[in-house]
Formats: C-alpha cells, sequence, structure tokens
C-alpha cells in the first residue's frame, strides 16, 4: 500500500525501490551493507502488505526495537497508537490485548516466541513478518521456532549472513526464503551511497615484563599438557588452543559417560586446568594488567581442582607475581597508551571502541576519563553490573546528542545501532568472526567518511584474530557473488508461497476442529514448550509453585537433567521436591539425559539409592528421556492419557494470581470441587458472570455440559451451606 510511505521522509534510491518490490511477493533474504537503508526497505514491503493484514517486526534487542519503531513512525502514514512495542516490560496480559487490536508490532523474538506458544498471536491477521539480523537464525534461536509458525511472507534482513555458503542456506531454510537480494559495496546501484571507509591496523608491543609474565603462563600451561600427554589425550604439547581443549573436554566427558575410568577424571581435570591458565593468557596478551589480575584473583576463591592445579604451579605463581608488581605500578596494556592517541579528535568528533570484556570497558572509560575524553560504556544487561534496556537506550541518547565523546560498548553494540555521526571505530582486539567484524566496522561511514582501527598486540592471539575474520570475510563475499549468480532450485519441501500458505491455512483449519490438547508450563520451561507448540499443543506458560508441568488436574510433572537431579540429590533439594509435588495424586519425575553416573564424583549407590527411594517410598514414577524432544513425546502421551483416555481437565490451584480479568473469573468458579477450568469457562459463557453462576438453580445447573444431577446438587449445596 505504497500510499501509506510518507515519501517526502524517504530519499529515493533505485536499489531500494527495486528490492522492496521484489520482496513484496515472495520470501526474501536481503543482503545490504550497513548503512544502506534496509530499515527502508522494511517500511517499503510493510506499506505494501498492511493493505493485506497486521506486520510484525523484529529486532533482537529493545533498543534496536525502539529504534525501528521510530523510523517506522517517521516512514509510514500509520497511527503511533496502531504500532505496539512487545518486550519483556510489557505485562502478558497487555500484549495479548495489543496483538488483537493493534496493527504494526515491534518485538523481541524471545516475547514473541513466548506469546506463540501460549496461543495469544492471531496467525492468521499477518500478512509479513520481518526478521532482522537475520543472520542469527540458526541452531535454536526464537527466530526458526517464530518462522515456523507464521504462514504469511517473511522479510529477513542482514549485512552479513554468514561465512560459508551452508551457514547462509541455513539461514534460509529456516525462515523458509525462496528469493535472495543480494547487493555488495561493488554493485553500480549501491556504490554512489557507500561512504569512504579506511581501515588501518596499528601494532603495539609487549615490554619485557609483560612478557616474562606471558612466558611465565605458558610455561604452566604446558606443564600441564604434558600431563595430559602422559594420560594420552595428546599426542603433543605444541600448538594445543583454546578450542582443542573445549573438544577435548567434550570428548573425554562423552567417555565418561560410558564408563567408570579414574584416569578419565583426572584428565578432565587437567583440561580444565589448562583453560583456566589459557584465560590468563589471553586476557594478558589483548586486554591488559587489571583484567588479568582480577581473574588470577577470582582462582584463589575458586575451590575446584583445576584453580588448585594451576595455583600450586611455580611458573604460574612467577606469572602471578610479575602481574602483582605490574598492577602496584599501575601499568596497564600498551594498547591503551595507543588508543589515547587515536582519540585525539575533534571537538565534533565520535568514537567507538569495541571490545569483548566488560572489565575492558570499565578500565578504558575511566582511562579515557582521566584524559578529559568525555566517554561511557555501553554493555548488557546480564548480571548484577547488566545495564537495564531503559539505561542502553539512555545511553544511545545522550551519545547521539553529543553528551559523550566515546561509546566504549561490548558486543551489544555491534549489531543494528543506528548512530550516523561515528567518524571513528576502534577493535581494541581483533575478533575472529567474520559477521562479528562486518558488524562493528558497519558502525562508520554509513553517512560520512569513517575509519576503522585494528589495534594488535604483535606475536599474540590478537594477529591471528585478525587474520582469520579477514579470510572469512574474503570468502562470504565470494559466497554472496555466488548467490546473486544462482536461481534458488525449488525441492519437494520449498514449494510456492501460495502452496504453503494453503496447505497451513488447511492444516489449521482441521485442527482447530479438533479438541487440543491443553498443558501448564512453568514459564522457565522454554525449550521443551516449543517442542509441544510444535505438536500443536495448547501450552500455558506460568510461574508454577509445583511441578514444571500440569498434565491434568491430578498429574504433575518435575522435569529433572540427569546432572541437576545428581546436583538435588547432594544439596538435599530433590527430596524437598519430591515432598511438594506429591500433593497431586499422580506426580511423575522425568529424568533427560544421560550424565547420571559421569556428572559428579558420586558412587553409583547413592544415586541408586535416591532412585529408589524416589519409586518405592514416594510411590512416584520415574520415566526416562534422551533429550528436551523426547520430554516433549512423553508429555504430549501423559496429556492424551489423562485429557482424552481418562476424561480428566487441567484444574491449576495455588499458584499465584490469574493476570487477566477473565482467568480470574475462571479462577474462582473453577475452586468449586468438582468443577475444572473447562467447566469453569462453560458455566461462565452460559451464565454469563460469577454471580449468575452462584444463583443459578440445580436444573439450570445441569444444562450445562459435564454437570449432572450429582454435581449440580454439591455446587447449590457449597454456595447454600452456612459456613461454621
Amino acid at each position: 500500500m505504497p500510499g501509506l510511505l510518507k515519501t517526502d521522509k524517504i530519499e529515493s534510491r533505485t536499489y531500494q525501490e527495486v528490492i522492496a518490490a521484489s520482496a513484496s511477493s515472495s520470501n526474501t533474504l536481503v543482503v545490504l551493507p550497513t548503512g544502506l537503508g534496509k530499515t527502508v526497505i522494511a517500511a517499503m514491503v510493510a506499506s505494501m502488505k498492511l493493505e493485506e493484514g497486521k506486520v510484525l517486526f523484529m529486532a533482537p534487542t529493545r533498543p534496536l526495537v525502539e529504534q525501528h519503531l521510530k523510523s517506522f513512525n517517521s516512514f509510514l502514514k500509520v497511527p503511533e497508537e496502531e504500532m505496539s512495542i512487545m518486550t519483556g516490560k510489557t505485562r502478558p496480559d497487555k500484549r495479548y490485548e495489543m496483538w488483537e487490536t493493534d496493527r504494526v508490532f515491534f518485538g523481541t523474538p524471545q516475547v514473541v516466541e513466548n506469546d506463540l506458544i501460549s496461543g495469544k498471536v492471531p496467525l492468521d491477521e499477518f500478512s509479513l513478518v520481518i526478521f532482522d539480523e537475520a543472520h542469527r537464525a540458526s541452531g535454536d534461536y526464537s527466530y526458526n521456532f517464530i518462522s515456523e509458525k507464521f504462514s504469511c511472507q517473511k522479510l529477513a534482513l542482514t549485512a552479513s549472513p554468514g561465512g560459508s555458503k551452508e551457514k547462509i542456506m541455513e539461514v534460509a531454510e529456516n525462515l523458509e526464503i525462496e528469493n535472495f537480494e543480494v547487493r555488495t559495496e561493488d554493485d553500480p546501484d549501491v556504490e554512489p551511497y557507500i561512504q569512504d571507509k579506511e581501515v588501518e591496523w596499528r601494532k603495539v608491543e609487549l615490554d619485557d615484563r609483560f612478557q616474562k609474565a606471558k612466558n611465565d603462563f605458558e610455561d604452566a600451561k604446558r606443564t600441564q599438557l604434558k600431563k595430559l600427554k602422559k594420560l594420552g589425550q595428546i599426542n603433543s604439547v605444541s600448538n594445543v588452543h583454546k578450542g582443542d581443549l573445549l573438544k577435548l573436554r567434550g570428548q573425554i566427558s562423552a567417555e565418561m559417560s560410558k564408563k567408570d575410568d579414574p584416569k578419565l577424571y583426572k584428565a578432565i581435570s587437567v583440561v580444565a586446568a589448562c583453560l583456566k591458565i589459557s584465560q590468563a593468557i589471553e586476557l594478558l596478551e589483548t586486554q591488559g594488567v587489571s583484567q588479568c589480575y582480577e581473574y588470577v584473583q577470582g582462582l584463589e576463591t575458586d575451590d575446584s581442582k583445576a584453580a588448585s592445579r594451576a595455583l600450586n604451579d611455580k611458573n604460574f605463581m612467577e606469572g602471578k607475581a610479575m602481574i602483582e608488581y605490574l598492577m602496584k605500578k599501575d601499568i596497564e596494556h600498551p594498547k591503551l597508551g595507543e588508543l589515547k592517541k587515536i582519540l585525539e579528535m575533534e571537538e565534533d568528533e565520535k568514537a567507538i571502541v569495541f571490545t569483548e570484556y566488560r572489565a575492558s570497558a570499565k578500565k578504558i572509560a575511566e582511562k579515557l576519563g582521566e584524559k578529559g575524553i568525555d566517554a561511557t560504556r555501553f554493555i548488557g544487561q546480564q548480571g548484577e553490573e547488566g545495564m537495564s534496556q531503559t539505561e542502553q537506550i539512555d545511553v544511545l541518547s545522550q551519545f547521539d546528542q553529543g553528551e559523550y565523546q566515546v561509546l566504549v560498548s561490548t558486543s551489544v553494540g555491534e549489531e543494528g545501532l543506528d548512530i550516523p555521526a561515528v567518524d571513528y571505530v576502534v577493535f581494541y582486539e581483533p575478533v575472529a568472526s567474520g559477521i562479528r567484524d562486518i558488524q562493528r566496522s558497519g558502525r562508520t561511514g554509513r553517512q560520512e567518511e569513517g575509519a576503522v582501527i585494528v589495534l594488535m598486540a604483535e606475536n599474540t592471539r590478537d594477529e591471528g584474530s585478525y587474520w582469520s575474520a579477514h579470510h572469512k570475510k574474503k570468502k562470504m563475499n565470494r559466497v554472496l557473488q555466488e548467490l546473486k549468480n544462482e536461481t534458488l532450485e525449488q525441492k519437494g519441501k520449498n514449494r510456492s508461497l501460495d502452496e504453503f500458505n494453503g496447505s497451513k491455512k488447511q492444516s489449521g483449519e482441521e485442527e482447530d476442529k479438533k479438541d487440543k490438547l491443553e498443558i501448564y508450563a512453568d514459564d522457565r520451561e522454554n525449550t521443551v514448550a516449543k517442542h509441544l507448540s510444535r505438536k500443536d499443543v495448547i501450552v500455558n506458560k506460568q510461574r508454577l509453585d509445583v511441578g514444571d508441568f500440569l498434565v491434568s488436574d491430578r498429574t504433575a510433572i518435575e522435569r529433572k537433567a540427569a546432572e541437576d537431579l545428581v546436583d538435588s540429590i547432594l544439596d538435599n533439594r530433590l527430596f524437598n521436591q519430591l515432598n511438594e509435588i506429591t500433593q497431586f495424586e499422580q506426580p511423575v519425575i522425568i529424568v533427560e539425559g544421560k550424565e547420571l553416573y559421569s556428572h559428579r564424583d558420586v558412587h553409583p549407590d547413592a544415586i541408586r539409592g535416591a532412585l529408589a527411594s524416589i519409586t518405592v517410598d514416594y510411590n512416584i514414577p520415574i520415566l526416562w528421556s534422551d533429550g528436551e524432544k523426547e520430554t516433549a513425546e512423553l508429555l504430549e502421551s501423559l496429556a492424551k492419557r489423562e485429557q482424552e483416555e481418562k476424561n480428566r481437565e487441567i484444574s491449576v490451584r495455588g499458584e499465584k494470581s490469574p493476570k487477566t480479568r477473565r482467568e480470574l473469573q475462571e479462577f474462582v468458579v473453577a475452586g468449586i470441587p468438582d468443577i475444572n477450568t473447562k467447566i469453569a469457562r462453560r458455566l461462565l459463557e452460559e451464565f454469563g458472570s460469577i454471580e449468575e453462576v452462584f444463583n443459578a438453580s440445580e436444573e439450570e445447573l445441569k444444562e450445562v455440559k459435564g454437570i449432572g444431577e450429582k454435581t449440580s446438587k454439591s455446587i447449590r449445596s457449597i454456595i447454600e451451606e452456612e459456613y461454621s
């Protein structure tokens, strides 16, 4: 619906119009360099699709969501009250109402996923779903599940889809992409809008004291590697990197699940010690003294055998002593001195400094402040020191308005920030990821010329990371050129959009005719809930005081990962949970995974004794599951048996108060003996209010399906009987 576009607010660019026209009729992945207006293209497509239905625009973080809402407000002639933000800050009952009434939605994928699982999104009313930063659609990311649920048209946006054709095709398959619109900086229709971006790398040299501490740590690591070689886990102590150690740890864990061998327990402890020493080396090489010092100090309060192995090593202790000396002398990494030189900017210039670690962001901002440079941190939400989404939005606004000259950001600032006047992007350390390198670099040169400067410590892992990202970017560009020249082959499962929509709608219509199974899931059980939702089970997510899932009024299920079962035996949580769940007539335990006897150094007899107690003393059956998908299948079977074969209904009592007025009314009526939630709904639909339900006669009550003479008498008796 082009009439909805505010054409005076959008600069006319031919490539945007061509891409929008192409994306208006098929599921499309748009790959476009940063700063070239992917949001404008999304608005153009949305203006056409709003004629057919609602539009959903998703982005990974709330600041990005807020940013896209602001852009759409300026690009589209849609009243502000018809555009809604759907994030965790919006109460669920309010979101459920907004899904029904509004037209354009901007949300984080986790919140949209939760509302889809709960069945609160009117899927058939949507004509377009937009996935920003679409390269995230791999593994088990929320975008994949959301794409499965929506049968409408899809638009995916990214500047960096992946380093290989396999990765790009994984994203395309997960989002059901049929059409590719790819532009690179060399394309003639895009080139006029590309700003010059100078890329420079500056090497710094570690002085002798840094080198001494590094050598001591490396000697300590070599000592542990020799032990691994002696145990037969590695063939050589040379060129064993962090990735190799992580892979080895996984292999040893897999072996431990099959056999009880003391050598394996020792080996995995030695691998853990190597990883801890490797982390100290990495922090010293790439970040500086403060970060390495804090990490090493933390090992002293770490009660693991791995930490003890590191701290008891003579070479490690010598390296630690040198770090402590440098700390007392207030000597930091030489990168800081080079950074201060780089940021001797004009008053109206701005810069973003990217670093991997929060501690580094804090230290860099402090040191720049001492130099008289207005700098502030921009970090993620996790942990005690994390920034809330409101704080993130405020910081970006202050930076945009010139209150700060430098933004020191962790990875949270790599994607999608619309800060047009950034003159410099500085990598405090190179990143090995081609995608992240592109995202970081894209923060400058968006509307004006910019510079990218990469700091590298000589003869350290910095150099390896830089060249790794360089080669990955070259490979990605080759793959993108291939995609531009190829036509995506249609496969059996990649039908046309019309066929796909038709089959899904038909399937949905058939399912609507059936009575669906219903399961209550604790709101922390997200992955299993997704598997249930894929099976078209109605999943009611809420915080459950007892159990993780409810499949009927009498059957509650406690789900335990095998590792957590062992941990809960050791800290006595298990038997408290068993006492709580036995308030249900038929409780069930599902144990998930195979790490029961290898997770902790616990004698197998102790674990078997706990399992025997669960079954014999508490009379609770134990079901075994290979993983989350099989757990969902077991829950579906339990729900079928209870709800279809036994005709039992779910009646949740004792949890926190229901959130909506409707749920509260159902909750009150379902509190009557022999009345479950489904019958409570029927009563309220029949009589219109709680008052009228309570005023109904026995004869009137019996007219409601599921209420016979005995139940109607019981209801009247409870209502009329005098309280004593």
